[in-house]
């Protein structure tokens, strides 16, 4: 073994990357979880996940119910995300531009960003109708079939795009989802050229997106916004209305960014 992969090795710990698989495992449970589950479900010994968990118990990172024994997220976690969610320049500087796009369009705004081949749901600001979409911040969401992401992957330099394409799995959720790897370039080069993108209820059926590129000082792409609302009310004459005012406004957004940088 080399060196180099030597020095490479020893920049990582182990068991601080199992605790946060554990954390991550609890935080994408729909209820607690026992020793047993978690132990199972990330392929751990029971004895090693025992220990992770009293160790994250004892930092207030997660409880424990007296009564099930099971585990669930604590009130510190819940205190870091509040902490890096005010620090996060773009998700507060941008929100007041999720808001106008609320008011102008009715509809749900959103602010995603790029991590991991996936976007993450960073801010947004809830329609105030009845029956409207919303989304857990801090949620994940695919790529290649939402309105947020095919900005993001549009706007990337074609070799990193072309790679990024290579690693992204295009899972089909709806009979519209794009899954030939051909036809979504096809698209992402047309959301390049005309500045916004749709998605036509290609993640969910009754659900669809407008969205537009965020761009910093150096006119690099680093969020996408976009509204999202019930298809019924994305009617041919609202979709004509609303990629105006959505590219209107995601760019006083990035004119706003490049203003204070």
């Amino acid at each position: 073994m080399s060196n180099n992969k030597k020095t490479k090795e020893k920049k990582t710990i182990a068991s601080v990357i199992k605790a946060i698989e554990v954390i991550e495992y609890i935080a994408y449970s729909e209820k607690e979880v026992g020793v047993t589950e978690i132990s199972n479900g990330l392929n751990y010994g029971v004895s090693a996940t025992y220990h992770l968990l009293n160790t994250l118990k004892e930092c207030n990172v997660i409880v424990q119910n007296e009564r099930t024994k099971k585990y669930n997220l604590g009130l510190k976690l819940w205190q870091i995300g509040m902490l890096a969610y005010g620090k996060n320049h773009i998700s507060v500087t941008l929100k007041p531009y999720l808001k106008k796009l609320k008011d102008l369009t009715g509809e749900t705004a959103n602010l995603t960003v790029m991590d991991n081949n996936q976007i993450v749901y960073i801010a947004q600001e809830e329609s105030d109708k009845l029956v409207k979409m919303f989304t857990t911040i801090g949620a994940t969401a695919p790529l290649h079939c939402t309105a947020g992401g095919k900005v993001l992957l549009a706007y990337k330099p074609k070799d990193v795009r072309d790679d990024m394409l290579e690693k992204i799995e295009l899972t089909k959720y709806t009979e519209n989802t794009i899954v030939d790897k051909e036809k979504l370039i096809k698209e992402l080069e047309e959301v390049r050229e005309k500045g916004y993108a749709f998605d036509n209820e290609e993640r969910e059926i009754g659900v669809s997106c407008i969205g537009a590129p965020v761009f910093d000082i150096n006119n690099n792409t680093i969020a996408s916004i976009t509204i999202s609302g019930p298809t019924a009310r994305f009617t041919e004459e609202n979709r004509k209305k609303w990629v105006d005012i959505v590219v209107e406004v995601v760019k006083e957004a990035s004119d706003y960014l490049k203003i204070i940088n």
